[in-house]
């Protein structure tokens, strides 16, 4: 659901929802790269519920994170707010045993997958560079349909850049965990050429309906996706690290509204399904990293320096820092996807633990 009906259904408000999830105490399931809408499951009312009795009793939202979020010890927390707050003291106890028993929550969303594998028909007529306007009923400014710059672009002969293709008539979708086409049409007014994409949002499945989104033709250039991709200085001296020789398995995945600070709690998150399954690094600069079921490998497509994976393939800088904990050694490594090098966002993150 979006995120006015879960405000609806937590009896809260929008700005709230927005606010948990900048400071990450409750995040949405799923965040439409297109739109920037929010998506709740109904299920996570239970965690908003867990908040609002947690600041009740005068936790602030700092502690609200580490309380649901890390390994905190949870008895200290405890003892140490019963004796601030006596008069709370059987809220607090419940509110311990429930926590300690954890919550679980499982999304109800079904990710839509539809053929998109289509015959490609030209329309030289779309190829370039689109700003996006807004909703069809409101038009008024709103973030991104694409990037943080809010344009959209259509490559010759229908190449993909990050998540979008397209053939005559339809934008095409691969995110990686949905895949739909969503038809457009075009129509020229006196200021120029404008597009309507009806978009299928995360609601489509559920609802039918689809969400009307208006841009406009800002030029006709044949960009390319190498063209308008971002690119870091890969250009760097190597420098030895010897800490970070040796072979690192991958443990979890931090989103970069994260903060690293959170990193090593998904280490004991072992069902995740990782992309980025290893990296290994040799003497002299020479490295090899395993994604999915490929590996890549030679100095020609990636090298490593000191603080940084060079990754000369797609041109990209991925710096690394190590950390201690538990008596264990982790590696912390930017994941510079297609959000990064064309959508305009900061820089996710791998978190590897180091095989002996």
């Amino acid at each position: 659901m979006k995120i006015g009906d879960f405000a609806r259904l937590c009896g809260t408000r929008i700005s709230i929802l927005q606010h948990y999830d900048k400071v990450g105490v409750l995040r949405p399931v799923y965040t439409d790269r297109f739109t920037n809408y929010r998506y709740y499951d109904p299920s996570q009312a239970v965690f908003f519920e867990r908040i609002r009795q947690l600041k009740a009793v005068g936790f602030t939202l700092t502690e609200i994170k580490r309380i649901l979020y890390t390994d905190v010890e949870l008895s200290e927390v405890f003892e140490k707010r019963k004796a601030v707050l006596e008069r709370q003291l059987s809220m607090l106890e419940q509110l311990k045993k429930d926590i300690s028993g954890g919550t679980s929550m499982e999304q109800s969303y079904k990710p839509l997958f539809e053929e998109i594998d289509l015959p490609f028909e030209n329309d030289e007529e779309v190829i370039g560079k689109w700003l996006y306007l807004g909703e069809e009923d409101s038009l008024t400014p709103s973030p991104l349909p694409g990037d943080k710059n809010h344009c959209l672009y259509f490559l010759p002969d229908g190449e993909y850049y990050w998540c979008y293709g397209w053939t005559r008539g339809k934008l095409l979708v691969n995110t990686g965990t949905a895949r739909y086409a969503n038809d457009y049409r075009m129509e020229r007014r006196d200021d120029g050429l404008y597009m309507t994409i009806y978009f299928k949002s995360m609601d489509y499945p559920q609802t039918g309906e689809t969400t009307p989104m208006v841009l406009r033709k800002i030029d006709s250039r044949r960009y390319s996706a190498e063209e308008i991709a971002r690119k870091d200085d890969i250009d760097k001296p190597f420098l030895n690290d010897k800490r970070v020789i040796g072979k690192w398995k991958a443990c979890g995945f931090l989103d970069a509204s994260s903060g690293k600070d959170r990193a090593l709690a998904l280490s004991r998150i072992q069902k995740l399904p990782l992309y980025f399954k290893e990296i290994i690094f040799s003497e002299g600069g020479h490295c090899e990293s395993l994604y999915g079921e490929k590996w890549i490998q030679g100095d020609e497509m990636q090298v490593w320096t000191k603080g940084y994976v060079l990754r000369k393939w797609n041109s990209t800088a991925c710096a690394y820092e190590i950390r201690h904990a538990d008596g264990r050694e982790y590696l912390i490594m930017e994941w510079k996807s297609g959000d990064y090098r064309w959508g305009g966002y900061d820089t996710d993150y791998y978190v590897f633990l180091k095989e002996e």
